[in-house]
């Protein structure tokens, strides 16, 4: 159960990038497919289809692609611990794009001479093969975070207990260890905060309650990474 304190938030002068994402499996095949599409829709452009659908098509599929950069993006800028919590919209996200992707490029397809086609049929074929799923670490991280959340604690003694516990294991599963890295975590919550719509009280309050913990027991988590590397 979130906890209804929250938290002073301070400015802090350091922002993510994309080393320090997480999703990198999910990122690295988007880019992928990002790459390969990107690379086709030259060839389409200088193929000039003389057909009002794939020219609509291919505008969409332009429109798609700059959505596909975007979910990238968020993985580099948004908190770890976030989108650890929230990792279904964005494989939902990501398997979305793949069934438009595929929707444009076999209208197109028909539209181009058969050297073209042969390349789109061979991305279309790696589209039905491509798999968004999540890396070990960030589903345990997801886990522990989502059980702390559904818990009614009797005292403060014992929620604090759980709150500690859980912050540890998520943030070292996420490789949160070091004041640095800590640091980067919260400004990405801070910027989400800064950023996020009012009409959004759940996700305002989710990055409240993330950002507590980290300011909470940031000694905590800091102090277990250094007795993990000391055994």
């Amino acid at each position: 159960m979130m906890s209804s304190k929250r938290a002073t938030v301070f400015e802090i002068p350091i922002t993510s990038n994309g080393k320090d994402k997480i999703h990198h499996s999910v990122c690295l095949e988007l880019h992928r497919l990002i790459d390969r599409i990107s690379h086709v829709t030259l060839d389409i452009e200088s193929a000039r289809p003389n057909c009002k659908l794939a020219m609509e098509a291919l505008c969409s599929l332009h429109f798609t692609l700059a959505k596909a950069k975007s979910v990238i993006k968020d993985c580099s800028k948004y908190s770890k611990l976030y989108l650890a919590i929230t990792s279904p919209k964005i494989l939902s996200r990501c398997q979305k794009l793949r069934n438009v992707f595929e929707l444009y490029l076999a209208e197109i397809q028909d539209a181009v001479p058969i050297p073209l086609a042969d390349k789109i049929s061979a991305i279309l074929h790696d589209l039905r093969g491509a798999q968004f799923s999540l890396e070990f670490a960030e589903e345990e991280a997801r886990k522990v975070l989502l059980s702390l959340f559904e818990k009614n604690f009797p005292d403060k003694a014992s929620m604090e207990k759980e709150e500690l516990e859980a912050i540890q294991i998520a943030t070292c599963r996420l490789e949160i260890k070091s004041a640095l890295s800590l640091s980067v975590e919260k400004a990405s919550i801070k910027n989400q905060l800064d950023e996020v719509n009012e009409r959004n009280p759940k996700e305002k309050e989710l990055l409240e309650y993330l950002m507590y913990l980290l300011i909470k027991y940031r000694k905590s988590i800091c102090v277990s990474f250094k007795m993990e590397t000391s055994h």
